[in-house]
């Protein structure tokens, strides 16, 4: 999030502000239906995305207390070949 944040406010501080705002406002509305989002078995088991109205998609898995956010990543990216889990 917030190297997409650092691109994006290169142009606009606010306009970064915004994108993640409304990220963050549709993963909150993933807690009310945790599995609307597409299976995503493919990428590791039990995952899920759902692409936002921003060119975001998000990556979560769906459990008890709603969802586990595990990437957000550019459309745009070769979602295959990249890791869901990064070295920290």
């Amino acid at each position: 999030m917030l190297e997409a944040w650092l691109y994006v406010a290169e142009d606009s501080v606010t306009a970064a502000d915004r994108m993640l705002d409304q990220i963050e406002a549709e993963a909150i509305r993933l807690l009310d239906q945790a599995l609307m989002g597409r299976e995503r078995n493919e990428l590791s088991p039990g995952i899920r995305s759902w692409p936002t109205s921003t060119p975001y998609i998000l990556f979560y898995f769906p459990n008890e207390q709603g969802v586990v956010v595990a990437r957000v990543l550019h459309h745009a990216r070769d979602i295959p070949s990249i890791d869901l889990w990064p070295k920290c």
